[in-house]
């Protein structure tokens, strides 16, 4: 009711309600990127647990060959097969490399992470620095307009005095 007694007001209630609902939608922006931040924070420290846990079995096994290798060398009675212990290495080569490659693609993976997430970064802000201005001149506008309606009203009951006397 108080907008029909004065029409000065409808647009302050439009304004507001305007203003009310960029900032739902910047509020709701800013809760989708910390959902993403959270999600590749998460990514990050499995994929972290996981090379340590690989790293970690690694060192397991090479201590073992390098235990097995001494016992056999301390050995004077036993007889070296070279041609089997040639094709051991080399399979223990081609086990290494396929951790190598593996390792080397988790890598890139985890460096298109931090690419995307620095550009999520940026596009979300992207996205929320016009709303922002809007909102600033949104708020402008409605200082505006409070200060133009009352300068109306003023006129119009100086004039309605005016019209009484």
């Amino acid at each position: 009711q108080p907008c029909r007694d004065n029409p000065g007001l409808v647009p302050i209630s439009l304004a507001r309600a305007m203003q009310q609902e960029m900032m739902h939608e910047l509020q709701k922006m800013e809760e989708q990127q910390e959902l993403k931040n959270a999600m590749l924070e998460q990514l990050v420290t499995e994929t972290a647990n996981h090379l340590n846990k690989q790293v970690r079995s690694w060192d397991i096994a090479w201590t073992m060959q390098e235990e097995q290798e001494r016992v056999k060398a301390e050995c004077s009675s036993c007889t070296f097969d070279i041609n089997v212990q040639l094709g051991e290495l080399l399979q223990r080569c081609e086990k290494l490399q396929e951790q190598v490659d593996s390792l080397e693609s988790r890598q890139m993976a985890m460096g298109k992470l931090k690419k995307m997430r620095s550009n999520w970064g940026q596009q979300d802000t992207e996205l929320i620095q016009p709303k922002r201005d809007t909102v600033v001149q949104m708020q402008r506008d409605y200082e505006k307009l409070s200060f133009i309606s009352g300068s109306l009203q003023k006129d119009s009951q100086e004039k309605q005095k005016a019209i009484e006397v």
